[in-house]
């Protein structure tokens, strides 16, 4: 082999591991940053308990309408949104447990492009702030392909969790009903009983 031949191989050698370098192996990190990895990891959405809960509340963006449930000085839960009402004690008691026990199926991590998942423009964001100033978020988007989960973001993250349709859909169900206290009508032609005074004796 030629000295000419050597410094033409050796140039190619450099130009090829310039390549690799510089080109082919940043794409490729930047490949397998960007591919979602899927992993069924359950858990809780947050980690609260339902005697921590001071507000919660529902928002459907595209109808522009909210539904939000907080306890006043008292301690008693009042629906301040849509309407200033007393709320059913029953029914928040049941939303507010929901809410605690919120679950996650699957985290989709390394993601680079959320859109795919509509939690960059989500139909619905559900918030809770706890007796201590803390408020959590999440956007609720897209349904999953099975219809069986939506896809939903915690504000302030980056992976994308697969929360059950049934558990997100019991509390969007609050917007077309809002919890409030209804008294429990008294049956017409109900006879309220008196007691007779007794008779004096002469």
């Amino acid at each position: 082999m030629n000295r000419n031949t050597t410094i033409v191989l050796v140039m190619a050698f450099g130009l090829l591991l310039l390549y690799v370098l510089l080109v082919q192996r940043p794409r490729d990190e930047a490949a397998a940053n960007a591919t979602p990895t899927v992993s069924p990891r359950p858990g809780p959405v947050w980690s609260f308990t339902s005697d921590q809960v001071a507000e919660f509340g529902i928002t459907d963006l595209p109808k522009n309408r909210n539904v939000t449930v907080a306890k006043d000085a008292q301690g008693v839960w009042m629906v301040t949104a849509p309407e200033a009402r007393r709320a059913d004690e029953s029914q928040i008691s049941s939303k507010v447990g929901q809410l605690a026990n919120l679950s996650v199926s699957t985290i989709i991590t390394k993601s680079a492009d959320l859109s795919p998942f509509g939690v960059l423009s989500p139909t619905y964001t559900i918030g809770v702030k706890l007796a201590d100033g803390s408020q959590l978020k999440a956007a609720v988007g897209d349904k999953t392909p099975t219809g069986t989960g939506y896809y939903v973001l915690r504000e302030g993250e980056t992976d994308v969790l697969v929360v059950n349709s049934g558990s997100v859909d019991s509390l969007v169900g609050l917007l077309d009903n809002p919890p409030y206290f209804v008294p429990t009508p008294t049956p017409a032609g109900a006879i309220t009983s008196t007691v007779a005074a007794p008779t004096p004796t002469p």
